[in-house]
């Protein structure tokens, strides 16, 4: 009986250790981890909460803690962590009657008893299980990383497409301004015979003409805010608060440097640390498919009574697998071209980071000379000619006559809409370019002079 109480005593302590919940920093530990970057807190809150932003970091703040992206993004890290979980845990222990040699002719009654049934798994392979799916979690936890700076990226877009949008809609008003000026002119100096009819028609044409341009624009407004609501998350906001100032496009630019914004991509781009992750984790994965060669143990306990004798009896019996056949070639095969893909991905990754990068700094290029050659030239210039050639008209001068002031009207106009629409090319290309290299600020940050 004696013998009989420490089995049992034994099986029931293997049986509560399966039950174990398993710790996931336990499986953490000594395990190589990917430095880390800063990343955003995903702080959401209810809606209620949501506050009128009246800056674009107030704007970021809004869409990091309620855009539905994040909340998917940080359940799949729970995901992730669950299954990490999983993997470390015990099996459960098998537990129920067991009766043998029934209608026995000495003994009807049988063999009356219990069996227990506990499979039992290294505690190595589990930790080997467990690592895998630490490297889920780091590749889940830089994922919301990227997902975060989307978010941002997409918010800023928004953000210079309404500020570009108001600017447009703020000059074309001032070019409506300009045009019923003209045509009180021109019919001012119709009155006075100075002017021809035909003068005065043209002007109203260029008048309405510049009208329905304002018009459009003020839909674009519209629709640019709508849009920007969409890059929040559609949080129940109206943005009534939210009053951009048009000078925000006219400060300067950063300075980028090309080889730097390389090594910064290389070095901070949440999307190659998931990468590298997701490496580590095939080559975990590759572990866990050549420990999974080694044998779990069986252990198999069958306390029983015995009527003739009127005693207590046990068997106890421990079997394993022999890997003789199946030695997990084709699991460890699999795992061996995973890492190969893995490896290659990274590298296709990193080549489509730098062709984005490319074209969005090709575009910050352009959009800079542009704006450069706008502001201290053609504007100035068209601006200048304006008024010379409306002087000129107003004196008589027979040179200038309606058809020049109306054409100098529209090279003004179009080159001042110009300086409106370059500039919002160049600050969109700058919102890219610090969503690529995920910056924090999109006048500092690495690769900025």
């Amino acid at each position: 009986m004696q013998t009989l109480t420490r089995i049992l005593l034994l099986l029931g302590a293997l049986a509560l250790a399966g039950c174990a919940q398993t710790r996931p920093a336990q499986h953490l530990h000594h395990e190589p981890t990917v430095t880390r970057t800063t990343r955003p807190q995903l702080e959401f809150a209810p809606s209620c909460e949501v506050q009128e932003p009246a800056t674009l970091q107030e704007l970021i703040s809004v869409a990091l803690k309620h855009h539905p992206d994040l909340r998917a993004a940080d359940a799949r890290i729970e995901a992730a962590r669950g299954r990490m979980i999983q993997a470390g845990l015990h099996p459960n222990p098998w537990f129920g009657p067991n009766f043998s040699q029934l209608g026995d002719v000495d003994n009807r009654l049988g063999e009356p008893g219990a069996r227990l049934t506990q499979t039992i798994v290294p505690r190595w392979k589990r930790r080997v299980a467990s690592s895998v799916g630490a490297a889920e979690v780091e590749a889940a936890d830089w994922q919301a990383v990227t997902k975060s700076y989307d978010v941002v990226t997409r918010v800023r877009l928004a953000y210079f497409e309404l500020l570009t949008a108001q600017r447009e809609r703020d000059t074309l008003t001032r070019i409506v301004g300009v045009s019923a000026e003209a045509r009180k002119a021109a019919a001012s100096l119709e009155k006075a015979g100075v002017a021809v009819r035909p003068d005065v028609l043209r002007a109203n044409v260029e008048l309405e003409q510049n009208q329905l341009k304002r018009e459009v624009s003020l839909r674009r407004v519209e629709a640019a805010k709508q849009n920007l609501l969409t890059a929040l998350g559609r949080p129940p906001l109206t943005l009534d608060h939210l009053d951009p100032d048009p000078r925000e496009m006219s400060v300067g630019p950063p300075v980028y440097d090309w080889k730097a914004m390389l090594d910064c991509l290389r070095e901070n781009s949440s999307e190659l640390q998931e990468a590298r992750a997701v490496i580590v984790q095939s080559q975990r994965q590759l572990a866990k498919a050549r420990s999974d060669v080694s044998p779990n143990y069986n252990l198999i306990a069958v306390p029983f009574y015995e009527s003739p004798q009127r005693s207590m009896h046990a068997e106890v019996i421990l079997t394993a697998t022999v890997p003789i056949f199946d030695r997990n070639q084709g699991n460890i095969h699999t795992a061996q071209a995973d890492i190969a893909r893995s490896l290659a991905g990274e590298k296709q990754l990193e080549l489509l980071l730098t062709e984005r990068l490319t074209n969005a700094f090709q575009r910050y290029q352009a959009s800079r000379k542009q704006v450069e050659t706008y502001s201290r030239s053609i504007v100035p210039e068209a601006r200048e000619s304006l008024r010379l050639i409306e002087a000129g008209y107003q004196a008589q001068d027979k040179k200038y006559d309606y058809t020049a002031v109306l054409q100098a009207q529209q090279v003004l106009f179009q080159a001042e809409l110009s300086l409106t629409q370059v500039r919002g090319d160049l600050w969109r290309s700058i919102s890219e370019i610090a969503g690529i290299l995920q910056q924090d600020d999109l006048l500092s940050g690495c690769a900025i002079e």
